[in-house]
């Protein structure tokens, strides 16, 4: 009995070892390597530093893969004994070319590594623009406003922008690769709200800003040589002032002669102003009244931008009220109440048909009872009663095309008066 159970001891030994034996020769006889390849990112790709790139690898064997090994520029950084095998790898503060190549490890210590990759890591992407000038919701802002903003960038790249600009928002685009950070976007309208935003490129990488607003207000103003501020507003296509000019200076600083004398006003034929009645305050509320020789001085009584406005363009602005074109081109009394809603300042006018028409003072432009200086006499007439207006353009040798309107009238006159007539003047603004 006891030599069978030695037997038997003896046989389980040999069977364990005879397995050991296949199971190790088995092991060892597995030369096959792994297979392996970087399949993101693709080779030769461009990156933006400071993006996280999730690096892959794709890793096969005949038996089992035990891991992979991740390495960017000959360095091993990482490893994954799972699929899918991955790395995150943070490229900020990076710059230029890299490799990246992956090693893969079977279970029977078989090892390969992966063809070598290149990628190239340009600089960070732009900071969102800031600081946007006018401020965000700014408001009763001029129609002349510039925008401006401020962008940098990390790696101080020179950049260009994309403006977005309109009524609307999102607003469209309007100009693409701006250079500075500061933009016209021209006239734009009394009252309105607009919406802007810059995109910030540094050539790879774009950066968008959020989207502003500002809204101008309903006047706008200009600054005559002598420092008065007029307000002006946009009626159709132009922009007028809807004060009555003042200034005694040409624009290139030259004195415009101040004639009280009737005499004087009657007999020169150069230009000059006068105020009404020769009673200063008057021109606070009115204004000057100017010879035509004036308007028509070369050294302009307008300030810069702006001008005296020819006989079509003060038709312009009556068609734009509802005067018909033949009534605009006729002379005379023309057009229904385009004069009551020329005028303004109901408190100056007579009482009359012009100040009680239910459309006064519905354009703006708000035409003042100045009077007149008499051409033939020098005497001043007509304050509160009736407002004339000089045109620059010249019908003959004598007279020049104005406007009037009267207190009990609802339309307006157009008359071709002798140059030596003193009459208000207002100014539109010069097209460029």
């Amino acid at each position: 009995m006891k030599k069978a159970k030695v037997f038997c001891f003896l046989v389980t030994i040999i069977f364990f070892l005879f397995t050991f034996s296949c199971s190790k020769e088995s092991t060892s006889s597995d030369t096959e390597s792994p297979t392996v390849m970087i399949t993101y990112p693709p080779d030769n790709s461009d990156i933006s530093a400071g993006t996280i790139v999730n690096v892959v690898a794709e890793a096969d064997d005949n038996k089992e893969i035990d891991f992979v090994q991740f390495y960017i520029d000959g360095v091993s950084v990482y490893e994954d004994s799972s699929e899918p095998y991955g790395y995150n790898w943070d490229t900020s503060g990076l710059n230029g070319s890299h490799t990246i190549y992956a090693k893969a490890e079977d279970t029977s210590e078989n090892i390969t590594t992966s063809e070598l990759i290149t990628v190239a890591i340009f600089g960070e992407a732009p900071n969102p623009p800031s600081n946007p000038n006018p401020e965000n919701g700014a408001s009763d802002l001029s129609i002349d406003t510039i925008l401006s903003w401020t962008c940098i960038d990390p790696d101080g790249d020179e950049l260009t922008y994309d403006v977005y600009f309109g009524v609307s928002s999102p607003p469209p685009l309007i100009n693409s690769n701006h250079t500075s950070m500061n933009y016209d976007p021209d006239t734009l309208g009394n009252g309105t709200t607009y919406y802007w935003k810059i995109v910030a490129s540094d050539g790879l990488n774009e950066t968008e800003g959020p989207v502003w607003e500002f809204t101008t207000g309903l006047y706008g103003t200009v600054t005559d040589i002598d420092g008065n501020e007029y307000q002006t507003l946009i009626i159709g296509d132009q922009e007028w002032m809807i004060e009555n000019l003042k200034v005694t200076h040409y624009r290139n600083g030259n004195q415009i002669p101040h004639l009280t004398d009737n005499g004087d006003w009657t007999g020169t034929a150069n230009g000059a102003y006068c105020v009404y009645n020769n009673t200063p305050s008057n021109a606070d509320t009115y204004g000057n009244l100017y010879n035509w020789y004036a308007v028509d001085d070369s050294r302009n009584i307008a300030p810069v931008g702006w001008h005296v406005p020819e006989d079509e363009e003060i038709m312009e602005l009556e068609m734009y009220l509802g005067m018909s074109y033949s009534e605009a081109h006729d002379t005379g009394y023309r057009g229904t109440n385009e004069g009551s809603k020329l005028a303004g300042s109901a408190d100056l006018w007579s009482d009359g048909a012009l100040d009680n028409d239910p459309e006064f003072d519905s354009s703006g432009f708000s035409f003042l009872p100045g009077g007149y200086r008499s051409s033939s006499n020098g005497d001043f007439n007509g304050i509160g009663s009736y407002g004339y207006l000089w045109s620059s353009t010249e019908d003959d040798s004598s007279h020049a095309w104005s406007r009037t309107l009267y207190y009990y009238g609802t339309d307006v006159y157009r008359p071709n008066y002798n140059k030596h007539y003193g009459f208000s003047v207002r100014c539109v603004r010069t097209e460029e």
